[in-house]
């Protein structure tokens, strides 16, 4: 195993060469901070009220250049290209790690790309409406004109949408420190939530108590698995279980309720059979159920798969035969 496929390894490698890349830009052209400041001046000064005489007080300003001049004014491109550049600098990690915790089922490509391309967007959009309070209405009214949508289905995916937000408007307002800072403790934050599965099982108490989850299999019948109850209560004259699912897993209790929903979406009926316990420390999780007539066997089974890809392995789905009884005369 590479030492670069640890994903902790990768971030820190990234947060301190990026940091030590910028010191050593500003470094090598002091003039880069100069200009970052003073545009952080201007803009800070374009927004202080004198409380005596009630008039805005001016920070210092552009210099006034025309032509080709004033296109390359460092004044105004160096604090640009540093507030975008940074604004994708800082957030290239935070796309990483969506990336790597977000389930292959629930994963969109293109909500990755747009996290990545949101914080510079807005980076510019805030370097161009700051100290500006007629930019700031005119965006306003252009925003809701053109009425941009889009659907978040899971809400992990708008938190890390405003955490993308408010990196780009820390760099529109060249607090690159702020977003780097934000980018770090946010993405730790995620990886320890993902890794530690917070919330996998659901809490149990009895009366005052919580109880564990090996006492609640105990209660259950089951060692370490909450056995749900059937779908539909047993009916006399019911059709009987047609069919076998076995789960190869080395989680049973994940496995269990991943495919819960997907059961519920391909059977009538099911039920837990039994948890087979294997030698090298591994589980099968036999379920009877009975399938749909509208179900696809085969997305039925590689949806299973996909639902939890670290602890599930080999699926298995065995039609039984019901013999009908032989009519007495």
């Amino acid at each position: 195993m590479k030492i670069f496929d640890n994903i902790i390894v990768r971030l820190v490698a990234y947060y301190i060469g990026t940091t030590a890349f910028f010191n050593g830009l500003f470094a090598i052209f002091p003039s880069i901070p100069y200009y970052i400041n003073l545009e952080r001046q201007r803009y800070q000064g374009s927004s202080n009220f004198d409380l005596t005489s009630g008039a805005l007080m001016e920070g210092p300003s552009y210099t006034v250049e025309v032509g080709a001049a004033a296109m390359l004014n460092p004044e105004v491109t160096i604090p640009v290209f540093m507030a975008l550049t940074a604004a994708f600098a800082v957030t290239l990690p935070v796309t990483w790690v969506y990336h790597w915790t977000r389930p292959r089922k629930r994963y969109n490509q293109s909500f990755a790309h747009t996290l990545l391309v949101v914080p510079t967007a807005i980076a510019l959009v805030v370097f161009l409406v700051k100290g500006s309070l007629a930019l700031a209405f005119s965006l306003a009214g252009i925003v809701a004109a053109v009425r941009f949508r889009t659907s978040l289905n899971e809400p992990m995916d708008a938190v890390y949408m405003f955490i993308t937000i408010g990196i780009g408007l820390a760099a529109g307002i060249h607090l690159l420190l702020t977003a780097l800072i934000a980018s770090i403790v946010f993405n730790a934050i995620a990886i320890g939530v993902w890794h530690a599965d917070v919330g996998a099982k659901p809490a149990v108490i009895d009366g005052w108590t919580l109880v564990e989850s090996d006492d609640v299999g105990q209660l259950l019948g089951v060692s370490g698995v909450l056995q749900p109850q059937l779908t539909e209560p047993d009916k006399k004259g019911e059709k009987p279980f047609n069919a076998q699912l076995r789960i190869h897993t080395n989680r049973a209790d994940a496995a269990q309720h991943a495919a819960i929903p997907i059961l519920e979406a391909n059977a009538s009926r099911w039920q837990i059979a039994q948890v087979i316990q294997q030698e090298d420390g591994t589980s099968i999780v036999e379920f009877d159920l009975r399938i749909k007539k509208s179900a696809d066997l085969a997305a039925f089974i590689a949806e299973i798969e996909r639902s939890e890809t670290e602890h599930v392995g080999k699926v298995e789905l065995k039609k039984r035969k019901n013999k009908k009884p032989k009519e007495t005369v």
